[in-house]
């Protein structure tokens, strides 16, 4: 069993800059600022050959201007300090012992929890010293360290495994599951699945993680921007499949971005597109579509990423086919590099019509990594040539001679002709809807290229099966 360790502390204490340091990464959004991190963030990592799970959580404080939104972080740091098996308190050395300190040690003594206190920007001498102060808190012992400056780091962990004696270094280790190519149809064995879900602030999608997977996993509120970093959720879902989900902070416009942190939250939104298997790009239905999601699905192209359009908040519209009609030739009208991708029409807050996401996720990442034949990809085009010939140009026929998928996700396919450089765009545009109603890629980018050089048919009439 790999041990979970908590990060727990008051705002600003130095927890995600910690984490980072301990999982050897940049996940956790890192900022003076406090209160950056409201959710809570896993990661797995290890220590000289032994694995454990970190989570990351928001700042407990005792007094805020916002009480509906402080609390909602330290219902969710509970939540951390609930299922972890040791706790690390973190303060801060530099601005010594509060009042908050001493009634988040009152809470964890209550939690009956190993508790392991950390006295966080200890560097040098003087941090030392400032550390003896939180000997006040009645713990065993307190931790001198620098998170940023990874003094003390060595010493910690070690005082941390001294709780876990059993742990073997090889055998906790955790592996990932990989496909068995000789049962490709079992589901357990499938990787899983990266699923970004993206959109403007407060169209939902916190909240749509939080139904995906069951429980109060993402902070949710009314309040735009509440999400400020990107949260790798895992699960598995009821068929086995394992899906890992990402909420995203809200992207707005450039113009409309002001303060540091939310261009860096903006940012990782962004990496997340193009790590993505699939994303998920949430509208408000209340709202319609701006020119903001217009240019997420821009960025969404880029990646060249397959995309759901999901429109949220559907039970506060009217229930009739008119109304659904209107709204989807809206989107059309709104979205048209993407009229080819499957729209849901779903409510995060009642739960209808969620059950119908993930199937529909599956079915893309299957659609973007599937490989077609040569030989029926070259049927295929002797049946759209002859129902669609290629136009003349202006001194030579353009014949299409040949065509073979050269790579997947995206699936990108190679049209071997005798003027690559004169396909117009419309027959372009015709060869790539005729490709997806026959293959079955709605929702799916594709890469058409078009080259000149010599093919096995190059001296034929007609592609050869």
């Amino acid at each position: 069993m790999i041990p979970l360790i908590a990060l727990v502390g008051r705002p600003n204490v130095g927890k995600s800059t910690l984490f980072n340091r301990l999982t050897r990464s940049r996940k956790a959004l890192v900022d003076n600022q406090p209160g950056v991190t409201r959710d809570r963030h896993y990661a797995t990592a290890d220590w000289n050959g032994r694995a454990y799970r970190l989570v990351d959580t928001g700042g407990l404080e005792a007094y805020s201007t916002l009480p509906s939104l402080s609390g909602a972080v330290r219902q969710q740091s509970l939540l951390a300090v609930a299922e972890a098996d040791l706790i690390l308190f973190m303060t801060d050395a530099r601005s010594g012992l509060s009042s908050d300190d001493l009634a988040i040690a009152q809470q964890l003594r209550l939690a009956g929890k190993p508790v392991l206190c950390i006295a966080n920007k200890a560097e040098g001498r003087g941090g030392t010293l400032a550390s003896f102060d939180f000997c006040e808190l009645g713990f065993d012992t307190v931790l001198a360290i620098s998170a940023a400056h990874g003094e003390g780091i060595t010493t910690l962990m070690t005082a941390v495994w001294r709780y876990f004696p059993d742990v073997d270094k090889s055998s906790d280790v955790p592996e990932s599951p990989q496909p068995s190519e000789s049962d490709p149809s079992t589901i357990q064995q499938q990787p899983a699945v990266r699923l970004a879900v993206v959109g403007c602030p407060n169209v939902g999608k916190s909240s749509l993680v939080n139904r995906l997977v069951g429980e109060q996993r993402m902070l949710a509120s009314d309040l735009p921007g509440t999400t400020r970093d990107s949260i790798d959720v895992p699960f598995t879902a009821s068929n086995g499949q394992p899906f890992v989900l990402v909420d995203t902070a809200g992207i707005r416009r450039k113009s409309r971005i002001s303060l540091r942190l939310e261009k860096f939250t903006v940012t990782a939104a962004l990496r997340t597109i193009e790590r993505a298997d699939v994303v998920v790009l949430v509208l408000d239905a209340t709202r319609g579509v701006n020119d903001q999601e217009q240019q997420i699905a821009s960025e969404v192209i880029k990646a060249a990423r397959p995309m759901l359009l999901l429109v949220n908040k559907w039970d506060c519209m009217p229930r009739d086919k008119a109304h659904l009609r209107q709204f989807s030739e809206a989107l059309q009208q709104a979205l048209p590099r993407f009229s080819h991708a499957p729209t849901l029409f779903v409510s995060a807050q009642t739960g209808r019509g969620v059950e119908q996401i993930l199937p529909q996720v599956v079915r893309l990442r299957h659609s973007a990594c599937q490989r077609i034949s040569t030989g029926i990809l070259n049927r295929w085009l002797e049946e759209v040539l002859q129902q669609h010939p290629p136009p003349r140009t202006a001194t030579r026929p353009l014949k299409m001679r040949y065509l073979s998928q050269v790579s997947v996700d995206p699936p990108t396919l190679a049209f071997f002709v005798n003027l690559p450089d004169q396909i117009p765009d419309s027959y372009q545009r015709y060869l790539e809807n005729q490709l997806r109603q026959r293959f079955g890629f709605a929702g799916v980018p594709l890469r058409l290229l078009f080259r000149g050089k010599d093919n096995p048919y190059h001296d034929k009439d007609h592609p050869k099966a």
